[in-house]
């Protein structure tokens, strides 16, 4: 796929520019210079023509701290696979030093760059653009993301550049964009700071894509990319560690650090809500914490599909796991108990390093896809159901019998019957979850919840 990339010096607005062309708040913007540190991608489209665009870090001229030489590494390396180039400067600063920089590290990548002038919403700031011919990528696009204006332009110039077989599917660039990314399967992978996540994804994809960094909180966009693996496209969502949320958005001595995290936990939620199966990611030298338990919580009020993954499980072998639970049979057991309010989650021990059972991880989903779509014939449930409320009819709380009169399932994504009773409000949860059993033991839906509703039989 044709892939383009937003480059410039931090706090140049990259980020918005990168949300206003995806049509969605995916990157997170604040005047915090290096917000953005993961290379952070969708997938678009002009009319039927597609192509792939980033948001990356800012490039910085001088690297003070390891992590920031991990985000230039990454960025080399994914820049590498780019076509096309938009280097994004700010009008209402002028060229900088950092400028000057990356104008002559982009010219010895020898790749088509186009100059994007941010910012460019006042008469003073376009009075002062015509100073950035200096940098020598010929007539600039003059846009300010903040009030939209000028980033259809951009479009045009992708829409362009796009190979000729792509751009014979192009429409008009002022077409809305269509988000490729809710086609496939969703995939979001969810976990406490630094539990593996980034580093599990990059072993799943075979690819080093995502900063990994022993310093938590590494990433703080939730940064998408999209494999095909058996003929399915999975858009997997790597999402910032959620941390307890007393202590999300307080970040001793560094208020602004706080202001990120909370925008951060923010996305995660939304990624995990647009998401069709989540992953969680425990970490197998810490056990099974109350925030894993919460992070599930989330997992399960948004009726995701869901696998437990327990990353590092190397270290069960080495006997070097900081807790009594220190066997893979000892820690199924554990988390069984833990979340037994997810009893239908396939449980697998991976390792990010050695790569064991990761690609197992690819299939599970691909199963767990096709039980969320299970539909099981309206024939089908009610003889089943006639046989099962005869063994155990519902129990009445008052003077009222309830009597439940037929069933049918009403959707997929997650599967959802509904009960058709007397009176549907008093089902009891006990008689519910004696439902709910009765249909895992009779059709597999592992890995997905399933929904039970009761309504009142309609007396027409």
């Amino acid at each position: 796929m044709y892939k383009v990339a937003l480059i410039g010096r931090p706090n140049v607005g990259k980020s918005s520019i990168f949300n206003r062309l995806v049509g969605k708040k995916q990157a997170i913007t604040t005047d915090v210079p290096g917000t953005t540190r993961d290379w952070n991608e969708h997938t678009i489209s002009l009319g039927d023509g597609s192509f792939c665009i980033a948001d990356t870090a800012g490039v910085e001229k001088e690297l003070k701290d390891e992590l920031k030489k991990k985000v230039k590494s990454q960025f080399e390396q994914n820049i590498a696979g780019v076509e096309l180039i938009f280097f994004v400067v700010d009008a209402s600063t002028g060229i900088t030093a950092e400028d000057q920089k990356i104008a002559e590290y982009l010219r010895k990548l020898k790749k088509e760059t186009i100059l994007v002038i941010n910012k460019a919403d006042t008469i003073k700031s376009v009075a002062q653009s015509s100073e950035f011919y200096k940098l020598g990528f010929g007539d600039p696009i003059e846009v300010s993301a903040i009030q939209n204006k000028g980033t259809s332009k951009i479009l045009e110039k992708i829409s362009d550049c796009l190979p000729p077989v792509e751009a014979e599917k192009s429409q008009d660039p002022s077409t809305p964009i269509k988000d490729e990314g809710q086609s496939g399967i969703r995939v979001s992978i969810v976990g406490r700071p630094n539990a593996g996540k980034s580093s599990f994804l990059n072993k799943l994809i075979d690819e080093e894509k995502f900063i990994v960094s022993e310093v938590p909180g590494t990433t703080r966009d939730v940064n998408s990319t999209v494999i095909n693996y058996k003929d399915e496209d999975i858009t997997f969502l790597d999402t910032a560690g959620l941390r307890r949320r007393g202590k999300i958005g307080k970040v001793q001595g560094k208020s602004r650090d706080g202001i990120v995290e909370k925008f951060s936990a923010d996305r995660t939620k939304t990624a995990l809500e647009e998401s069709d199966i989540s992953i969680l990611i425990i970490d197998a030298a810490d056990g099974i914490t109350s925030q894993d338990m919460h992070i599930a919580g989330y997992i399960k009020d948004a009726r995701n599909g869901v696998i437990i993954v327990v990353n590092k499980s190397d270290l069960f072998k080495e006997k070097s796991v900081g807790h009594t639970w220190d066997t893979a049979e000892a820690f199924t057991r554990l988390a069984r108990y833990k979340f037994e309010f997810l009893p239908y989650a396939p449980l697998i021990f991976v390792s990010s390093i050695s790569g064991k059972n990761v690609s197992k991880v690819l299939d599970l989903i691909l199963e767990i896809k096709e039980k969320r779509a299970t539909r099981v014939p309206t024939s089908d449930l009610n003889d089943f159901f006639n046989k099962v409320i005869l063994k155990k009819p519902p129990v009445s709380t008052d003077k009222h019998q309830v009597n439940i009169k037929y069933a049918t399932q009403a959707d997929i994504n997650p599967p959802t019957f509904v009960f058709f009773a007397n009176y549907p409000d008093k089902v009891h949860f006990s008689y519910q979850r004696y439902l709910e059993n009765r249909i895992r033991e009779k059709w597999d839906f592992t890995g997905t919840p399933i929904r039970l509703n009761f309504r009142a039989k309609s007396k027409s």
